[in-house]
Parts: structure tokens; C-alpha cells; sequence
């Protein structure tokens, strides 16, 4: 019964499961999203991850890993992994210090052509990879229980992996019946504004709560900012989520949009609804910390909810 409802839950909510092809006590056959097929060894001893985001779900899915790429926060790191040694960044593996971890195990983010190349090149010399899809929410408990197959479990008899879905879930029908809206989210950098698309981690998440973005329909998880459309969508909500000094960047947004002529005319504007995100929860991927993600996101949609 308990599988059963978990598969519900994940079939309710995620639209992309692992593609596992076949699995026996000591294999896994798994589709990546290039259609490819890699077969790999269950519980691997030496494992290097390559995007930051996967490390949590690696570790929480009974996994552990040798090394790992420098990102801007090790906190959100499992503590186990903050002091693992580092060999360059996503975008900028070095392979020479990946091939001193003696790794029997790479797990890399599909999407990222530095990351393909990498494994393209290790997979030469006889170390199994695996490309993984992990943007969004949707991408999630599929991905956790490939991760705890892998590791030589399933996602059913994980409590904590379980616990984070059902609690999602929860969130998303406690606000089902509530009037929709619509939002902008704006991604902050030094060099300047991006809208998040549907495909976007907040985008999903927005979509999931009951709300229509005005980026949506345009492909891709980033588009160009628009003040116009803006102005021409009138979003009642509108999210912004920095990447790098976070006081700089608000200022940053205030100085060059808030001081816009007809910002005041915009109903988020009027109405106050104007949130910078938390970079510990909204710029990388929660994992774990998926619920409380949602549970700030649906407060601040829905301040009048009852509590759950």
C-alpha cells in the first residue's frame, strides 16, 4: 500500500520518472534524455558529482561522493560533503584532478555541454557516467529514486525522500481551491535581468501552487527582461531571485526598474507584493529542502491560508 501511494504521488506531481530500461541485484540500465542507454554498476564506492544541486539527493538516497564542483554556498551542502575536495566548477570541471579521485562513477548535468564533453572523454577511459536532468521540481523523485536504486535501495522505503513529496503534495492541494494569479520572476545578476520561463525551478513551483506566469510559452528556463512586458502582463505578484551579492543586486533592482516610470501602476507595485527570494532556497535547487521552498512560496501567495 505505501508504494503504491507513493507512485500516486509521484505520478500527480512529476511529469519525467527515471528511465530506468532494466535493473538486476547488481545492474541498472538508464535512459538519459539524449535517448542514450548507459548501464551501470550498483553502489558505487568512488563517486564524483558534477552540479552542486545533485550532491544532497546523491547523499539523502544513501550515496557518497569523493568529489565535488565549487559552488557559491557549501551550507547547502549535506555537512558530510562541505569539506570534500573541489575540482574547478560546473562550467569549468578540470578532468586531471576528476581522474585523481580515481572515480568509478560520474554524474553530470545533461544540459551542460562542458559537463557532456567530460563525460564523453571519461567514458573512454572506462569510467562510467551517467547525464541527469534535474531543472525542476518535475525532475525530482524520479531522479531520488534512480539515485536510491543506485545506491542499492528504492525511493518506498526512504522515509525522508517520501516525506519531501507527500509534503509537497500536501502544500499543492491546501491551496488548490484559491483564486489564481499572476507572477514575474525576474533572475538578478551583476550584468543584468533575465525573466524565469515555465521550465525554471520557481517557474514550476509557481505553476504548481496555482499561478500563471507571464514568461509562460516562451521556451527555455531564462528569457530576456522586458520592462513592457512587464507592464503589459501586470503580474499581482512579482519574485526576484539574485545570484551574487544579494544587497548590491537589490539595490540594483530598485535603481533600474522600481524607479521606472509607470512601475507604480503595476498591480504587484500597488499592492506591495514585491519579494527577493532567498538564494539558500531559490537560486540552487532545494533537494531536500523542497517543502520549505514551497512552504515560503505558498505564504506568500496565500497569506491568508490556514496553517497546515
Amino acid at each position: 500500500m505505501k508504494l503504491y501511494c507513493l507512485v500516486l504521488i509521484i505520478g500527480a506531481i512529476c511529469t519525467l520518472r527515471a528511465e530506468i530500461v532494466s535493473e538486476d541485484a547488481n545492474f541498472i540500465s538508464y535512459r538519459q534524455v539524449d535517448k542514450v542507454t548507459v548501464k551501470l554498476r550498483k553502489k558505487p564506492q568512488r563517486t564524483v558529482i558534477c552540479l552542486g544541486s545533485l550532491v544532497q539527493l546523491w547523499y539523502a538516497a544513501g550515496g557518497e561522493v569523493v568529489g565535488i564542483p565549487r559552488i557559491r554556498n557549501f551550507e547547502t551542502l549535506p555537512e558530510a560533503a562541505r569539506k570534500l575536495p573541489v575540482f574547478g566548477g560546473a562550467f569549468s570541471p578540470n578532468q586531471e584532478k576528476i581522474m585523481s579521485f580515481r572515480p568509478d562513477l560520474i554524474i553530470y548535468a545533461y544540459r551542460y555541454e562542458r559537463q557532456r564533453s567530460l563525460a564523453e572523454s571519461l567514458r573512454r577511459t572506462g569510467v562510467e557516467t551517467v547525464g541527469v536532468k534535474y531543472d525542476n521540481f518535475r525532475d525530482f523523485a524520479g531522479l531520488l529514486d534512480f539515485f536510491c536504486r543506485l545506491n542499492g535501495g528504492n525511493m518506498a522505503e526512504n522515509p525522508e525522500a517520501n516525506r519531501v513529496v507527500s509534503d509537497v503534495e500536501r502544500i499543492c492541494r491546501s491551496v488548490a481551491d484559491k483564486p489564481k494569479f499572476s507572477a514575474a520572476i525576474v533572475f538578478a545578476t551583476a550584468a543584468g535581468f533575465r525573466l524565469e520561463g515555465e521550465e525554471s525551478n520557481i517557474g514550476t513551483m509557481i505553476n504548481m501552487l496555482g499561478g500563471k506566469n507571464i514568461a509562460a510559452g516562451v521556451p527555455g528556463r531564462r528569457v530576456a527582461f522586458s520592462y513592457e512586458r512587464m507592464l503589459m502582463a501586470n503580474p499581482e505578484v512579482i519574485f526576484v531571485v539574485t545570484m551574487g551579492e544579494e544587497n548590491m543586486l537589490k539595490e540594483k533592482f530598485k535603481r533600474e526598474i522600481m524607479s521606472q516610470q509607470a512601475w507604480g501602476e503595476l498591480s504587484a507595485a500597488k499592492s506591495g507584493r514585491v519579494y527577493f527570494l532567498p538564494e539558500s532556497l531559490f537560486l540552487q535547487m532545494p533537494g531536500m529542502r523542497f517543502a520549505e521552498a514551497f512552504t515560503y512560496l505558498s505564504e506568500l501567495l496565500y497569506p491568508e491560508r490556514t496553517a497546515l
